[in-house]
This record gives structure tokens, sequence and C-alpha cells, in this order.
């Protein structure tokens, strides 16, 4: 009882500060950002860029496996998603965490990039960065010309 009494002078003595939401995550590990997807914006940061010849996609897929990551491409949508199932060092020497930041789960986005030789598709991973190179169709790829008979 002492614990909650203590817990909520400290909530009413900074009510006014900008740090009670800090002090909420501390207590009860609830992320002050729970409802502001801001903090989104720092997973999968990506830059798409453009040649003559190709459409150059790099993301930002830090602490993911090559394994947990997938790359696909249909419909002129490419896709990019990633999962972390777990980290084996959770526990400090006693087996308390005192705080924790890193999230597990799944994450994916999407880039609209029409006219693409999907078949010549290439991706790598250095270094928790993701570069995918999509090759720009020819001219004469994208002419559908149909033959009537």
């Amino acid at each position: 009882m002492e614990g909650s009494f203590i817990m909520a002078n400290e909530i009413m003595k900074n009510r006014n500060n900008d740090n009670m939401m800090d002090q909420l995550s501390d207590w009860f590990s609830f992320p002050k950002d729970f409802f502001d997807d801001s903090s989104i914006k720092n997973i999968m940061q990506s830059d798409v860029a453009e040649t003559d010849k190709d459409y150059i996609v790099k993301v930002d897929m830090p602490g993911m496996d090559k394994k947990d990551i997938k790359v696909s491409y249909k419909d002129g949508v490419l896709n990019v998603s990633g999962s972390r199932d777990s980290f084996d060092n959770l526990d400090n020497n006693n087996g308390n965490v005192l705080h924790r930041e890193r999230s597990v789960g799944h994450i994916q986005r999407s880039y609209r990039i029409p006219d693409v030789d999907s078949k010549d598709i290439s991706a790598k991973d250095v270094n928790g960065v993701l570069t995918i190179t999509l090759p720009k169709l020819t001219e004469e790829d994208k002419e559908n010309t149909i033959n009537i008979e």
C-alpha cells in the first residue's frame, strides 16, 4: 500500500510536468506514445531512388535477421516485411529486466512502383540496410500489342 501512496504522490507532484508520462511508462511499462504512431518512423525508414534503368529502394531493417525479411512484388506494389521473434539476452545477471525498449513482432511497408521487370528484381542485406533493385521495363516490354486474327 505504501508503494501506491508514494506513486500517487509522485504523480500529483508532477502532474503539470511533461515528465509524468515518462514516470507512468516506467511504472506500468506503458509506452507514452501508445496512441502516437510517430515512434514507428524509426523502424523501416527508407529511401527510394530512380536511375535510367532501375528503381533502388533502401530500407533500414535493424536487428532483423536476413531469414526473417520477406520481399515481394505484385501488381506494381513492392512489399517488404520483417519479423523479430525473441531476444536471447532479455535478463541481466539476476534475471530482472529493469527497462525494456527492444520489441518483438512483425512490421510491413508497401511501395507503389509501377513498370518493373519483376523477374530481375534483386535484394541484398548489408549491416541492417536492405537494398532492393527493381529494373524498369523497357519500352518494348511495356508495349502490349495484341494481334487480331
